[in-house]
């Protein structure tokens, strides 16, 4: 049933990518100016936030009908790491709301409680350090599907850039069920088990894809489309759904899938990707015993 429904998922966002033309919010969305990826750690979340730093106009990406404007500390919803600031929430087609927080108060429309609808890439205001724990300007950048409350990848939705943060893989460290960690740096000699398989985290970019093989067969794979929240829980799928503290563990790793390790000889493939399908991977020669 989860396997179906992540193809359903999977489906459906192709289909929306394919019909919405949306624009960036900032002029200057090359990689120097991103602090933060969606799906990166923030607090002891994963973040649903694109974080640009520094720019100073922040334009609307579509046609959207004004849904709600946020003033400072008014918003405590969990999908919410931090507080936004001055916030904006535009409604566009199919269901789908983009946010914009943490804007100087005094570059926004003062009629703005009167304003219905914004065009594409019409002026929405400019950043400030309006958001909780913002000591310098940037904008927080949110795509979510109202209905099924789950945030979405922006990218999925903008114009290609063949700007990326290459991505590194390093420091590849396992974790058994009780909880311990083996770098496979230190050893090869693994106890047979569930594992589930941790890199270390890079500060800005975060992989869009990770996939784990056993002797070329793919085992789990993760994909950060989509951020899901129930009961209060916050999830990343893949084949499986992770919760938040699964994936990071700590301040220190990110989890790239997880695999079941038998008696015998084995070579552990990892991958990275990121959006446009640049790859990074690694091998290790493994004996389970």
């Amino acid at each position: 049933m989860k396997k179906t429904i992540s193809i359903f998922i999977a489906v459906t966002l192709l289909v929306i990518s394919a019909v919405y033309a949306f624009n960036w919010p900032v002029e200057d969305f090359t990689s120097k100016n991103i602090q933060s990826y969606f799906g990166q750690l923030r607090g002891k979340l994963i973040s649903p936030s694109f974080i640009f730093e520094n720019p100073d106009d922040v334009k609307a990406i579509g046609e959207g009908r004004l849904l709600i404007y946020m003033e400072n500390d008014s918003n405590d919803s969990s999908m919410f790491p931090t507080t936004l600031g001055n916030s904006i929430l535009l409604s566009h087609n199919d269901d789908l709301v983009s946010v914009y927080g943490n804007l100087d108060e005094e570059t926004l429309d003062k009629n703005l409680s009167a304003k219905k609808t914004f065009a594409q890439d019409e002026h929405i205001g400019s950043t400030g350090t309006s958001g909780y724990q913002v000591r310098v300007s940037n904008l927080e950048f949110q795509i979510f599907d109202s209905v099924k409350g789950s945030a979405i990848n922006p990218k999925i939705f903008m114009p290609r850039t063949n700007n990326e943060i290459a991505l590194i893989i390093s420091g590849i460290t396992l974790q058994n069920k009780n909880g311990n960690f083996f770098k496979l740096s230190e050893t090869k000699n693994i106890a047979s088990g569930t594992y589930k398989v941790y890199q270390d985290r890079n500060n800005v970019a975060c992989p869009y894809k990770s996939k784990i093989t056993i002797n070329g067969v793919v085992v789990d794979e993760l994909t950060f489309d989509t951020i899901n929240e129930d009961n209060c829980k916050i999830y990343i799928n893949g084949k499986k759904q992770y919760l938040s503290s699964n994936i990071y563990p700590n301040s220190d790793l990110q989890m790239l899938g997880e695999t079941v390790l038998t008696p015998g000889q084995a070579t552990l493939g990892i991958e990275v990707a990121d959006y446009l399908g640049n790859k990074k991977s690694i091998s290790y020669s493994l004996i389970i015993n």
